[in-house]
């Protein structure tokens, strides 16, 4: 399993990216980063950076105003 936030939980697959993992989560692809077990990981590395097991995911959201 991997806990997203506080709340929700998706079952692991094996050689799953953060990418795929953004892909199921609603709201997943507006996310500018995302925190997989303390490190933080950028857009541009989503689809190669892959999530462990039992990972706890923070997404964190694209901010826009001014």
């Amino acid at each position: 399993m991997v806990r997203i936030g506080d709340e929700l939980e998706i079952s692991w697959t094996e050689g799953m990216t953060v990418g795929d993992l953004v892909d199921r989560v609603p709201g997943g692809r507006d996310c500018a980063a995302v925190r997989v077990n303390g490190r933080i990981v950028a857009r541009p590395n989503f689809h190669r950076t892959p999530v462990p097991d039992g990972a706890q995911v923070y997404l964190v959201p694209m901010i826009v105003g001014g």
